[in-house]
């Protein structure tokens, strides 16, 4: 029986079907491009009947000296250009050194071994090494000084190569580099392309000053604007080697949209259809889900058929990565444990894989036939990444499960949207402040990269002030180069100074590429067994990794029995297979609506759109259980002595992060309006801004408040929508729902989904206020001013006063991962040489403990925390207002 037969026979609907048709090679010869004997033999022995013209064109443009970026298709032989650049680079320069970055250790393993045949098919005696995370530390000298061509990634640039340029091996290699490649140039998005932006720069300026200039040669998918995308990344113009001239060669794809039976639960659904694809001879199936938790919790469902004894206490040390047919693969895992699903999706020992993202890049997985979206992807760019996966050998089939979201239900009514979708968005945002700030104690720190490159020590060189940075052929962002000076002088910005605590003399470690934030570590410790489980971002950890929760890794499940924010450990036990998930109180946003924190602001018709600094404040009161067909719930705080919780330390009612970030405060009076559902809208306004500009969902949320005072046009307790960046300092990716094209087509777009809804779920009321608020959203933007006059005038300038907290009121500790403090008592300190603060942390183990700190430590809280004056002369407070 073949695959759709059998869904259809378990209840599946199958809704609509199309082919995406093959294509014939067309194939170009090499005779009239300039090559070296050394690639005509490489080119002549890979490729006898020609090239494609993509090929070509990118191997012609690399000659003539030009930056090049191929935004092909995947499986388009992009590579081939790769290797054919290199060779010609070391024909012309045996000294030279090519440094060949990829996104990922599984693409970075991979593609060593192509760029060893490359030079043995040339006849080159060239040598070729890896270095990533998966090499000890003291192999390292010996791979560089041997190699000639490095694959690596780019976390291992940022951890270890560049802080270690001191190093006699790493300053001859990096003094040498001639051409650097880097492939998955689209993956270079959000927080992870951000911070990379900044990487390349400092790896440019880095070799600069050892003497070396090198020339790039890339390869991306098909992004938004890749010309701006590139300049943004790498500070340089980019030519392109676009789509247009692919003449690869391509399968059939069938690709088919499916509707679950509805009979379950969609997670049981999924699974008993992935264990129905397992079971099918000759299937071999990868399915992309959009969580980390799902990955685990479908997999370990599945995991039962292999044993059956469910009340068994599970460890890692089962070997199920091993024997399992289906196993789970997302980021945070440890290096051996990915190692090992690597190698089995490499051999084809395995039947299936459950995947975020994160196999979504170019690995070349061999035997695979089927591919499974688990909802509708984000973008064109995204699910041509993801069908790129199947197909690759023979014809293949692509499945698309409705999931039953929004935008899933709005495509499966329009399936021809599928295809005509815009491409991902370049989203790099290279101005936040934290970002610059981490990459400013790389490079400018005494003994930092700069310092190295110079052959300085850095502890007496202050001259190099007016030297660092200044290089002219650098693209820094504005504000960078400051930031540098304040880091080298240790003027360092108050709202900065926990994170220089945090990095102490190590920034490239505790400030990985892919967060703006340090991670947690998960620990497993019990009894006398102590192991390393990966990685967990704050976001995640809210998630997933939050007190009493069963946290899930390779799919073990285990219980989370303490968490330590400010150490960022997340202590872990064995557990049996529960699962978990947060009970939470709605996100709370604070929005600062002073001017010198507002970007820019507007009135369309009743509708007041402000972007500004936020404040968000998420928390967690307790915890849902489901075991088996029962599911309690856990309230904080929990009992360790109680059965239930035993030995889950957490004894205060809520637990919160606070961030910041910016976004867009939406306000609007038919959100105040009786019986309107404001969480409907903004849920549709939601999907609606990302099916106009299609960002990663990870990277940006929405939430429903209140405002909190009055401002300008806005009123006290008036509602509002916030759109927001999910990255601490922000991304700025939510400003750009105020360019107009963007505001009115997702007031459209709202308005259209609005109209899928079931009755049930929204009313009469909701509808209403919906068309109401796009009908404002279509006319023009007036700006829209906020002024101080509004605020509370200080004291006279004569006097010796500072803005304070009142006593009773709270703030955030930006010193100390943001907690609530309480200020208890405003007083002046001697040590601290100016007004002070004593009070407690709230939420915390030590919350009794009374705390000293400066004025200068803890912020307000917009529209929360109550001001005063005090007189540092006389000692008196004197209330605001």
């Amino acid at each position: 029986m073949g695959i759709l037969e059998s869904m259809k026979e378990k209840g599946w609907g199958i809704v609509h079907s199309r082919i995406l048709p093959g294509r014939k090679a067309g194939l170009f010869p090499i005779e009239d491009l300039k090559l070296s004997n050394f690639t005509g033999i490489y080119l002549r022995e890979k490729f006898p009947k020609g090239l494609f013209l993509h090929q070509k064109e990118a191997v012609k443009t690399f000659l003539e000296g030009k930056d090049v970026c191929m935004t092909t298709g995947t499986a388009s032989g992009k590579s081939m250009a790769f290797y054919t650049s290199a060779i010609e680079t070391l024909v012309k320069n045996p000294s030279a050194r090519i440094l060949a970055i990829y996104p990922l250790r599984a693409l970075a393993s991979e593609q060593e071994e192509r760029w060893k045949e490359a030079l043995k098919l040339a006849r080159m005696p060239f040598k070729v090494g890896r270095i990533d995370g998966q090499i000890p530390v003291n192999a390292r000298d010996t791979i560089l000084k041997e190699s000639n061509i490095l694959v690596s990634t780019p976390d291992i640039l940022h951890a270890w190569l560049l802080p270690s340029i001191s190093q006699r091996y790493v300053r001859q290699f990096l003094g040498n580099l001639s051409l650097v490649v880097v492939d998955e140039v689209h993956s270079y998005s959000g927080v992870f392309g951000s911070n990379s932006a900044f990487l390349f720069r400092r790896l440019e300026y880095c070799t600069g000053k050892l003497g070396a200039k090198y020339s790039y040669i890339c390869a991306s998918a098909t992004i938004s604007k890749p010309k701006d995308h590139l300049k943004k990344l790498f500070g340089r113009d980019f030519h392109l080697i676009s789509e247009d001239m692919d003449t690869s060669p391509r399968f059939e794809l069938e690709v088919n949209l499916a509707n679950p039976p509805g009979s379950t639960d969609l997670l049981t659904e999924l699974t008993n259809l992935f264990n129905a694809f397992a079971r099918q001879e000759g299937v071999r199936f990868i399915a992309f889900v959009d969580s980390r938790k799902q990955t685990e919790y479908i997999t370990s469902i599945m995991s039962r058929a292999k044993d059956k004894d469910e009340d068994k206490d599970f460890n890692i040390d089962t070997g199920l990565l091993k024997k399992l047919d289906v196993l789970p693969f997302r980021s945070g895992y440890e290096m051996e444990d990915r190692k090992a699903i690597q190698e089995r999706l490499a051999t084809g020992s395995l039947k299936g894989v459950v995947s975020t993202s994160a196999l979504e890049l170019g690995m070349d997985i061999p035997y695979l036939n089927l591919g499974v979206l688990v909802g509708v992807p984000s973008s064109q760019t995204a699910f041509m990444q993801r069908i790129g996966r199947i197909g690759r050998h023979a014809p293949g089939r692509v499945i698309i499960i409705n999931t039953g979201s929004v935008y899933d239900e709005a495509v499966f009514r329009n399936p021809g949207e599928l295809f005509s979708r815009p491409p991902a968005e370049g989203a790099l945002y290279l101005e936040n402040r934290r970002m610059q700030y981490i990459h400013a104690m790389c490079l400018a720190r005494p003994g930092g990269e700069h310092d190295q490159a110079c052959g300085f020590s850095g502890v007496e060189e202050n001259s190099i002030n007016a030297d660092i940075l200044g290089a002219s052929f650098i693209d820094w962002p504005e504000g960078f180069v400051e930031l540098c000076k304040k880091e080298r002088s240790g003027e360092i910005p108050v709202e900065l100074q926990s994170m220089k605590a945090e990095a102490g003399d190590d920034p490239n470690h505790v400030y990985p590429l892919r967060d703006v934030e340090s991670q947690f570590r998960v620990e497993l410790k019990q009894g006398p067994e102590l192991r390393d489980l990966g990685t967990v971002s704050y976001s995640q950890l809210m998630r997933e990794a939050y007190p009493g929760a069963v946290y899930y890794y390779t799919t073990i499940p285990h219980r989370v029995y303490k968490v330590l924010p400010r150490s960022k450990i997340v202590y872990v036990r064995n557990e049996k297979r529960y699962t978990t998930r947060p009970v939470a109180y709605p996100t709370m946003v604070f929005p600062n609506l002073s001017p010198e924190s507002i970007y820019s602001s507007y009135r369309a018709g009743e509708c007041s759109l402000v972007e500004c600094g936020l404040q968000i404040r998420e928390t967690i009161t307790g915890y849902k259980e489901r075991r088996g067909p029962n599911e309690t719930t856990f309230n904080y705080p929990l009992d360790s002595l109680s059965s239930a919780t035993s030995g889950i330390y957490f004894d205060k009612d809520k637990f919160t992060r606070n961030f910041f970030t910016s976004g867009v405060v939406i306000t609007h009076p038919a959100l105040n309006w009786l019986n309107v559902k404001c969480d409907i809208i903004a849920s549709l306004f939601f999907d609606a801004f990302l099916m106009i500009l299609p960002y990663e969902r990870r990277d940006i949320n929405i939430a429903v408040d209140r405002h909190r005072a009055d401002k300008a046009m806005i009123k006290q307790n008036a509602r509002f929508i916030a759109l927001y960046d999910q990255t601490y300092g922000s991304l700025r990716l939510t400003g750009r729902i105020l360019e107009k094209n963007i505001l009115v087509n997702t007031a459209d777009k709202m308005v259209e989904l609005s109209g899928f809804q079931d009755e049930d779920r929204i009313n009469d009321e909701t509808m209403k206020a919906i068309r109401e608020i796009a009908r404002s959203l279509r006319q023009k933007l007036e700006p829209l001013k906020f002024s101080d006059d509004e605020e509370e005038q200080a004291p006279a300038s004569g006097e010796n006063v500072a803005k304070v907290i009142l006593p009773g009121s709270k703030g955030l500790a930006v010193k100390n991962a943001n907690m609530e403090y309480l200020v208890e008592a405003v007083y002046y300190h001697p040590s601290i040489g100016g007004p002070a603060y004593r009070g407690r942390y709230l939420n915390n183990t030590d919350d009794g403990i009374k705390v000293i700190l400066s004025i200068n430590d803890v912020v307000g809280i917009p529209g929360e925390t109550c001001y005063g004056y005090y007189n540092i002369d006389t000692g008196e407070l004197e209330e605001v207002g």
